[in-house]
């Protein structure tokens, strides 16, 4: 049964865009990461920095598992599993939930602001991100016992080298929306060791 939905899950992640339609490896940068690479994982974060002042966490697989299963709904399995997510919280309160798989595709980009949700701070909501109401703030912290923040908002931007360049442009919409902001925490979960113990076990 957990091959089946890791199996289903991995499909989905692979799926990206509007519809949610398989797209070329080559145009969007898909990489099928064999090994954790720290060296990579340390430069996205500077990259990063360079647009928006965050922190980074590197989640082991266990953590990541416990993200994917907050709850048994395999479809929000499915939407906690993509590769990239961009998550607003208010206090404990999710806001804002957007992953890969509802991104506007262009002929090599993704437009993470097609539906005009990042025009105002906090995003206006394109995916009803739960229906349990389990994704606060303090379930990731469960999780990701690293993550802490004093602000009354906090980003948390979970990405991985299998979609290096989606998740760079995802960067880029949240720090264009927190710009100049004080009020704004933002942190960057990389999911690579999930991905690559994922791979090891087909």
């Amino acid at each position: 049964m957990r091959r089946f939905v890791l199996w289903g899950i991995l499909s989905a992640a692979l799926s990206l865009a509007a519809g949610c339609s398989v797209i070329a490896k080559v145009a969007f940068g898909i990489d099928e990461i064999k090994e954790y690479r720290e060296d990579k994982v340390q430069s996205f974060l500077a990259e990063s920095q360079r647009r928006v002042p965050c922190n980074q966490i590197i989640a082991t697989t266990e953590q990541q598992d416990s993200l994917i299963r907050l709850d048994c709904d395999t479809s929000m399995m499915q939407h906690r599993a993509q590769p990239v997510q961009i998550l607003y919280f208010d206090g404990d309160s999710l806001v804002f939930y957007h992953i890969n798989c509802y991104t506007q595709s262009g002929l090599l980009s993704y437009d993470w602001n097609n539906k005009g949700s990042f025009g105002h701070f906090p995003p206006s909501p394109t995916v009803v991100p739960d229906w349990h109401g389990r994704m606060t703030l303090e379930a990731y912290r469960r999780s990701l016992p690293g993550l802490h923040s004093e602000s009354r908002y906090t980003v948390l931007i979970l990405w991985s080298n299998m979609l290096r360049k989606v998740s760079a442009q995802a960067v880029k919409a949240v720090a264009a929306n927190v710009s100049g902001r004080e009020d704004c925490t933002v942190w960057l979960v990389n999911t690579d060791h999930w991905w690559v113990d994922y791979m090891h076990r087909q």
